[in-house]
């Protein structure tokens, strides 16, 4: 396959007008200058690493909760359309044998049908249940528990050892959980939390956590007499967050906030979208929970407690560089580079370079996604 006639954004480099050679799965060559011959003429058109969702709940009527192969399918396809290649599946909160059942379906899935013409899962990830009552959110509080490494190492089981990350309350932490996580390869990711700046550095950070879930959401925040998680995150090198720059999560103001604190190698753009995106506006599930939607908007039904989001990748990715007004340059460090370093997929996707996996997205002038390509085959195509 060969794309060309396009600018093509790659770490180090943007190449204004060249073409892509792609062989079965794999990115064969990258050439600067025009190209005659056979292939797909992007008439200008970007092309972008494809876009990695660390955290998404599902979408399009499907989450993790529907634990259905065909489901987990339906879902791989439909997220393509937002320009994404590979992607976590998250969890809710939820009773611990319904937590393991639905990772057992999930495993299978993900042995036999994680593959083709669709965005690719990395694997889970599994959003609580051991995080904080004070900064539950969506979560229901009678689920919520102290992290318990034997119960964590029979979902690793289930999983088939598929589990990429937790998010979890480091307070809750009360047997070297994440020690553990670090030892199975599971990155530890703090968010639902509600402790201090001073104890997130100490018993996380410094213990090896360099992770945070969708920051300024659902965690102890910015307080001149009692610094939180979000402070300590702001100023700590070390820590990469999650950002949901949908513009409803994160006001625009704060947003540029966390971008003049982190830069653009320290942040990654999540949806946290749930069931109801791409939905018409009504009443859905969010797990055990009665959710509302209201354009990008969700929450609990009767509140204004946000529950997950409605808005797709490419619209958080569009949100973010318009509020700061951003090149690709720096966009595809906070939509691919920074997660697949993260995730320890660096070598094998997550950039446009040679020898490396063929996930791509094309981008027309409006930053709206024309093409999708997973693994070296089009997963979707905007044909309008």
């Amino acid at each position: 396959m060969i794309l060309y006639n396009a600018k093509i954004i790659l770490e180090e480099k943007v190449i204004n007008e060249g073409w892509l050679e792609i062989e079965d799965s794999q990115i064969k060559s990258i050439n600067e200058g025009k190209y005659k011959g056979d292939g797909i003429d992007l008439k200008n058109k970007v092309i972008l690493p494809g876009f990695i969702d660390c955290h998404v709940h599902g979408g399009y009527g499907y989450d993790f909760e529907s634990s259905d192969s065909a489901k987990f399918s339906a879902f791989a396809k439909k997220i393509a359309s937002e320009g994404v290649t590979k992607y976590c599946q998250a969890t809710v909160a939820q009773p611990y044998d319904l937590i393991e059942s639905s990772l057992s379906n999930y495993a299978i899935w993900m042995n036999t049908e994680n593959k083709g013409p669709q965005a690719r899962q990395i694997g889970a990830h599994l959003e609580g249940p051991f995080i904080s009552e004070e900064k539950r959110g969506a979560h229901k509080v009678e689920y919520l528990k102290d992290a318990d490494k034997k119960v964590f190492q029979k979902w690793i089981k289930a999983s088939d050892k598929n589990i990429r990350l937790i998010t979890y309350a480091i307070e809750r932490d009360k047997s070297n959980f994440t020690n553990f996580l670090l030892k199975n390869n599971v990155l530890p990711s703090v968010g639902h939390t509600n402790t201090t700046a001073k104890y997130f550095k100490a018993e996380g950070v410094d213990k090896g956590v360099t992770h945070v879930t969708h920051l300024f959401n659902a965690m102890s925040g910015v307080q001149q007499h009692n610094p939180g998680v979000a402070t300590q995150s702001l100023i700590d090198d070390r820590v990469v967050c999650e950002l949901i720059s949908d513009g409803i999560h994160v006001k625009e103001e704060v947003i540029k906030l966390i971008y003049r604190s982190k830069g653009f190698q320290k942040i990654i753009i999540v949806t946290d979208a749930m069931n109801a995106k791409g939905m018409p506006d009504g009443d859905y599930k969010l797990g055990p929970l009665d959710v509302e939607k209201h354009g990008q908007k969700v929450t609990l039904k009767g509140t204004d407690i946000l529950a997950g989001s409605g808005a797709t990748y490419d619209h958080c990715f569009r949100t973010m560089k318009k509020i700061n007004d951003l090149d690709y340059s720096q966009m595809i460090y906070m939509s691919s580079i920074n997660v697949s370093k993260q995730l320890n997929i660096f070598e094998q996707t997550g950039s446009i370079a040679v020898g490396k996996l063929a996930d791509l997205v094309v981008l027309d002038k409006k930053d709206e996604v024309y093409l999708t390509i997973t693994e070296g085959e089009i997963a979707f195509k905007n044909n309008k």
